[in-house]
């Protein structure tokens, strides 16, 4: 069994992403995810997982930029 990694999100330089760019790679993640469900993955296949941690990375950087606006 392997101990999950804690993710350095600090590495991510966000200035470069605009609210669009967010909202479209989090869109094409999300479509990746139900075209993978509906050829039958399941939620927990490595294809779903890496997917999702995508997915976790983007709104990670959204609740950044949102934390920092609201500052």
């Amino acid at each position: 069994m392997s101990v999950p990694r804690k993710e350095d999100y600090s590495q991510y330089d966000i200035s470069h992403f605009s609210d669009e760019t967010l909202q479209s790679a989090m869109k094409n993640i999300r479509n990746q995810m139900e075209e993978a469900v509906q050829q039958g993955e399941s939620l927990t296949s490595e294809c779903m997982v890496q997917l999702s941690q995508q997915l976790d990375t983007y709104v990670l950087i959204a609740q950044i930029r949102k934390m920092r606006c609201v500052n």
